[in-house]
């Protein structure tokens, strides 16, 4: 799958943006507070790139599977969390080319597909935690078959 022209300049702006912002996050990445919040305040760029199809892994619960249906997107690590992680990559290699970008965002801002009550369970369980979706995918009852491919 290709990512088109547009979405690749956004996906190369955004990566000079989050470099631009490599200074501010060294500030901030030893204060577990201020690190939240900057990871907050920039998590959306990740939202607006991840919402195509190059970044959705084409699985699917089992749930969802048996229901039938779209389903809902869900990012397997929280659009937050996998921000302080795309961070800290940049922040070790801060000459990161996008085609390195492209593969650290598919690898961490990917998303799967859930039911609706699947998708309300998880944000419910994970909501205010320090612990990524996928890890509470089994306490939620959630299967998603060919996920630890992505994930390890």
């Amino acid at each position: 799958m290709k990512i088109s022209p547009l979405k690749l300049r956004k996906i190369e702006e955004t990566l000079k943006d989050f470099k631009c912002l490599l200074v501010r996050y060294g500030e901030v990445k030893d204060n577990k507070e201020l690190l939240r919040e900057f990871c907050s305040r920039n998590r959306n760029p990740l939202w607006d790139i991840t919402s195509i199809k190059y970044f959705d892994t084409g699985l699917k619960s089992k749930g969802l599977i048996e229901e039938g249906g779209n389903g809902v997107s869900d990012h397997y690590i929280q659009r937050m969390m996998s921000t302080e992680i795309i961070f800290k990559e940049l922040n070790d290699t801060p000459d990161m080319s996008v085609s390195d970008f492209i593969l650290l965002i598919k690898k961490y801002s990917s998303t799967v597909s859930l039911t609706k009550g699947e998708h309300k369970r998880i944000t419910s369980l994970t909501k205010g935690k320090d612990i990524m979706n996928y890890v509470m995918y089994e306490e939620a009852g959630i299967e998603v078959d060919g996920l630890e491919e992505y994930i390890f």
